[in-house]
Parts: C-alpha cells; structure tokens; sequence
C-alpha cells in the first residue's frame, strides 16, 4: 500500500489548488500590481500557502534490532501572522503535515506494506525568521528557519500479520525554507517556497517492542500569497 488517499490530504490538496487560483487572480490585476511601491516598515501581513511533503525514510532501533520505516507523500498547509521589518521578517504559523505509513524493512531485511491504518497528522506551531535577499526587486529570493512544537499523532495500523498501537508525541519541531516571492502590491506577495521539516528523537512501544524513532522529517513545497494589513 503506497498511497495516502486520506480525507485531510484531498482537503488539503483542493486547499492548494484553490490558493493558487486565488494569486494568479490577485496577480492578473494591473491596477493593483501598479501600485505605488512604496510603503512604510515595520508593517503586518497574513500569510497562507498550501502544497505536499514527502516524509523521509527513518531509521529506528531498539533491543531487537534496527529496522527502516517508510511513509507515502502527502498534504501541508501553513497559516500565520508576520512582520515585515525591510528585509527581515518574523512569522508565527501553524503547520499540518498529513501523509500516511507505508511499510519497513525489519530487522532481519524483510520488506513489508502497511495494509490498513497508519493515517499520520504532525501539527505545529513555528517561530521563524525570513531574510529577503534582493528586497528591491519585484521578484525576491528568500531564506528561512523556524523552531517550535510539533504534535505527532500517528493512528493504529497493521501489516499481513501483526497490528501496532497508535501513538501520540509532543516533540520540539523545526524548519527551512527557501523560496522566492513576486509583488502583486506594494505589502502584499504570492510565494513559491521548497520546506524542510524535522522533529525532535522520540521513544515508543509498538505492543511488542521499545523503539527509539528518528526524527519525523520531511522535504516539501507550498504554494503561497502574504496579504499586508
């Protein structure tokens, strides 16, 4: 089983397509991108954006050994409240990361699906700072990272012989992010942006036995508008 078609990902995924709509709307204006492009610092913006991730292969070990763990690609979404300093900026978002568990390879190298459940929700709350490279531009490359608390909630699942309890973690999260941004006004932007995603280590016990699990990362692009206030 080596997809994730799970409710909250197709919700997520329409999300995406229909922010994008949303810029090219708010982009295909000429009065408004002709705007005045002056504005005064420091101001807010709402920022949102919509797009996928891929979760990476984690290693996990314990006293019965060590085994790999895979999980399908799925839905992002990120909402927030930023400020813009000129340059600078500062956001504080809530994130959800949707995907789904696939299979592993067990300790003894044996690869194996996941046949059922297995639906995974990472949700957090990130600080990050942003750094406009070409601010001057009506295009801008950007850089950024982001420190926090993630929520980890994966559901029960099972492969063709065994069944394994859900679990829940609250992990220190963190991201990056690179990306470039194009002026539909003078304080509002539509963006493009490439995503890292990592949590902190964490331990569980399967029913069967103890585990000390990687971190819950995951590489992924959204889809974005920032609206000044």
């Amino acid at each position: 089983m080596h997809n994730y078609c799970t409710k909250c990902g197709l919700m997520l995924c329409r999300h995406s397509l229909g922010l994008l709509g949303f810029a090219i709307c708010f982009a295909s204006l000429p009065a408004f991108a002709e705007e005045d492009k002056s504005v005064k610092f420091p101001y807010l913006y709402l920022t949102g954006a919509a797009g996928a991730n891929n979760p990476t292969t984690r290693t996990n070990t314990g006293e019965a050994g060590t085994f790999e763990e895979y999980t399908s690609p799925g839905a992002s979404a990120e909402l927030g409240l930023g400020v813009n300093f000129d340059g600078l900026r500062i956001e504080a978002t809530y994130a959800l990361d949707a995907s789904q568990l696939s299979g592993y390879t067990n300790v003894r190298g044996i690869d194996f699906d996941y046949i059922s459940g297995g639906e995974v929700r990472k949700q957090s709350a990130f600080l990050s700072g942003y750094w406009d490279i070409l601010r001057r531009k009506s295009w801008t490359p950007y850089l950024g990272a982001g420190i926090g608390y993630s929520n980890l909630d994966v559901r029960g699942f099972s492969d063709p012989g065994l069944s394994y309890e859900a679990f829940n973690r609250s992990l220190w999260g963190y991201q990056f992010k690179a990306g470039i941004s194009v002026d539909v006004s003078a304080s509002s932007k539509i963006f493009a942006e490439g995503i890292y995603r990592g949590t902190s280590r964490f331990d569980t016990n399967d029913g069967f036995n103890d585990w000390n699990n990687a971190s819950w990362s995951s590489w992924g692009g959204q889809l974005g508008i920032r609206v000044g206030l």
